[in-house]
């Protein structure tokens, strides 16, 4: 599939309407959400439903190589509903394996959550819609993207399960390389910008975190 590496600025003017593709990310944010209720009640897959692996990876399908304003708007609406399907699906799999237990969704966690989708949709929309070009800003944006996956394994790390979070964090990466990478060259750069990038990306993973810990702490 053809990359478009054009700037924004000199790219033809698009409507701003509702496109199939947009839907299209809207459903892969409930099909990512889903896989992630599914995943919180596996024994296997359960650290998958701790990491932002699944999350960061929806994000670069639906933002790389798109112009800038449409992949902000597809990054946003497929986190939103990313997290919604992940909630609502928690209950929905909780009354299926526990049939007859009260099970209450706690909106205000929602909430925050999609407030961080917001968040970070504007700002995977603004970096990483950049995945797939040859020049400084593809190749940043790609490392930028490796970054937050290597960084994700390491506040994980001392989870059990690790090992099926860094066997999905290797087939994540080999994803975002295939989107970005088109050069052995670049390949080389990627891996020598992911190495700070990933420092970033550490803290930008563990923020949601806190905040969550912060607000509950406020809540009692």
């Amino acid at each position: 599939m053809p990359v478009e590496t054009e700037d924004d600025a000199t790219r033809t003017p698009r409507s701003d309407s509702f496109r199939a593709s947009d839907l299209g990310a809207l459903l892969a944010g409930v099909v990512s959400g889903s896989i992630g209720a599914y995943a919180y009640y596996s024994d296997v897959l359960r650290p998958l439903a701790h990491s932002f692996t699944i999350w960061i990876v929806l994000v670069v399908a639906v933002t790389a190589g798109a112009p800038r304003r449409r992949a902000t708007i597809r990054a946003v609406g497929a986190l939103i509903a990313a997290v919604l399907a992940f909630y609502w699906g928690k209950a929905l799999v909780y009354d299926i394996k526990y049939a007859g237990m009260p099970y209450q969704i706690d909106v205000s966690t929602t909430a925050l959550w999609c407030a961080l989708a917001i968040a970070g949709g504007l700002l995977a929309g603004f970096l990483l819609n950049a995945i797939g070009r040859t020049d400084i800003r593809g190749t940043v944006a790609t490392a930028a993207a490796v970054g937050l996956l290597a960084a994700d394994v390491v506040r994980q790390s001392g989870r059990s399960g690790v090992g099926v979070l860094l066997l999905a964090t290797v087939v994540a990466i080999g994803y975002v390389g295939f989107r970005g990478i088109r050069s052995a060259r670049q390949a080389i750069q990627v891996a020598a910008y992911a190495i700070p990038l990933g420092g970033l990306g550490f803290i930008v993973v563990s923020a949601p975190d806190i905040l969550e810990e912060i607000l509950i702490r406020l809540e009692h």
